[in-house]
């Protein structure tokens, strides 16, 4: 291998990563006070044949609720609790789903946010009830969602 190919599979191994997690953390829209968000799986994303991994599920959740969180502290936010129910399945193939957050009294630091995966028809899939803390904003490593 030349020079050239060896700087290539790194590059394409790493543009490949960063393709399969950029769809977990999908652009969050506030909305009359809702975090939404449009998600749709990938064959990477898969647990059982068929299905979405749950721990995808919940990595998608948690970035959505902490948008409704950074929406409702206004200052950047790091998860406390993630509880998680998983009701229905989620076909991989069923996409694209809608995920929303609603961001509960904001009490001092912290806020509490219910979270969900829906199917085209509204139907819960993946149910999430989270605490979210704010940090200030020189803890943040990352940019504001």
């Amino acid at each position: 291998m030349d020079e050239v190919s060896d700087r290539a599979a790194p590059d394409a191994a790493s543009a490949e990563v960063d393709r399969v997690l950029r769809a977990l953390r999908p652009h969050v829209e506030i909305v009359d006070g809702l975090a939404v968000s449009r998600f749709e799986p990938r064959p990477e994303h898969r647990g059982r044949p068929g299905w979405l991994h749950g721990g995808f599920a919940a990595t998608v959740l948690d970035h959505v609720c902490a948008g409704a969180a950074v929406f409702a502290l206004g200052r950047p936010v790091v998860t406390g609790r993630l509880d998680l129910r998983y009701p229905n399945p989620v076909p991989l193939d069923g996409g694209p789903y809608r995920v929303q957050a609603e961001p509960g009294q904001a009490r001092g630091r912290m806020v509490k946010v219910m979270g969900f995966i829906l199917d085209g028809d509204g139907r819960r899939l993946v149910e999430a009830r989270s605490l979210f803390v704010g940090i200030d904003s020189a803890l943040s490593l990352d940019p504001p969602l």
